[in-house]
């Protein structure tokens, strides 16, 4: 038995969401919640950022559906 811890940085490093699960869920799972839990960016006038223009992960992260709703959150369907 053990755990997992996975995170989201953002450019400079700053750690911007961290979920901790079982170590036997497979990571793609989690891609979704990691990205839904990265608070708005705020500092510019207007409505506040709630993704960023490039994601770069791990292979585990990565599939077909996920890059799906990556791109329907973004509008850019």
């Amino acid at each position: 038995m053990g755990s997992k811890h996975h995170l989201i940085v953002g450019g400079p490093g700053t750690l911007l969401k961290v979920i901790t699960t079982a170590a036997n869920i497979n990571d793609v799972t989690r891609t979704l919640a990691l990205i839904d839990g990265i608070p708005p960016v705020a500092g510019r006038p207007g409505r506040p950022r709630r993704h960023s223009e490039a994601l770069l992960g791990d292979k585990g992260y990565d599939s077909n559906p996920n890059r799906e709703e990556r791109r329907f959150s973004q509008g850019t369907r």
